[in-house]
């Protein structure tokens, strides 16, 4: 249950020493569950916690909290099915739309990324990257000239507003990441950085088993299942990294991926 995820937790916290505003999260929240009388569906309660934060810095740090349990029962990117464990899983689904929104768009190949345009961001990506032959799970770097001026484009800001329904603004933060065979991006929400963030795949290496290959996966409220969203090179998806629960699937053998993260912000 959410409580025994939130007690061990809080001891790790605690083990920790200097747990500040999370060490608060943690307690907080355990004293809402207590007094909780069963009597508030997973949604309801989610929505109540996230209320309780005092603060911009608690909001943040209860987010923190949640993609924290989360990474921890969502091993392989599905939900748990279990009844208890299923109740507290909504519940942190709950917490972080009601905290920071979640939201997915699908973007495709948008018509201004251009095949000369991939390419000189793929070269670019390589070199900042550098040598990632050893690598055993994601990498990331700062990007050069192509990157940042993606980062600030109007076109796509334009594309990522209407996407996601709603103004958005650069965040100035964007980053070259490449997975390596076996890479896994567990369940999380993003850093406060990238409260919004835009996804584009520069390359991707397939699995030379023929299967489709790691894809995006994000659990939104109200749906029964995860969304899974396989992209190609020069694809993209926006959504709201912070408000959102969302993996990228384990890499399989011989599968590689190198992709853009641009930070934005609504605006």
């Amino acid at each position: 249950m959410l409580s025994e995820a939130l007690v061990e937790l809080g001891a790790r916290l605690g083990d920790d020493g200097g747990a500040g505003v999370h060490g608060r999260v943690v307690a907080e929240l355990l004293r809402r569950i207590r007094e909780d009388d069963g009597a508030e569906t997973p949604t309801a309660l989610g929505r109540s916690l996230a209320a309780s934060g005092a603060s911009e810095e608690e909001r943040s740090a209860l987010a923190d909290v949640a993609g924290t349990i989360a990474r921890r029962m969502a091993l392989e990117d599905e939900a748990p099915r279990e009844p208890g464990a299923a109740f507290a899983w909504l519940v942190l689904l709950a917490a972080v739309d009601r905290l920071y929104g979640s939201a997915l768009a699908s973007l495709g190949r948008l018509p201004f990324i251009s095949d000369r345009l991939l390419e000189f961001m793929a070269d670019e990506a390589r070199a900042a990257l550098g040598d990632c032959s050893g690598a055993e799970a994601r990498v990331t770097a700062s990007g050069g000239r192509a990157l940042a001026a993606l980062a600030v484009s109007r076109k796509l800001q334009g594309a990522i507003s209407n996407g996601l329904e709603t103004p958005v603004a650069p965040g100035y933060r964007a980053l070259y990441a490449y997975d390596p065979p076996g890479s896994h991006v567990r369940t999380h929400v993003d850093s406060s950085e990238y409260e919004l963030i835009f996804h584009m795949i520069l390359e991707h290496q397939l699995p030379g088993d023929g299967a489709s290959g790691s894809a995006l996966v994000a659990h939104l409220p109200d749906r029964g299942a995860p969304t899974h969203v396989w992209l190609g090179p020069g694809e993209g998806v926006a959504l709201s990294g912070r408000g959102t629960l969302h993996s990228w699937q384990r890499l399989g053998p011989g599968e590689r991926r190198t992709m853009v993260e641009i930070a934005w912000v609504r605006a």
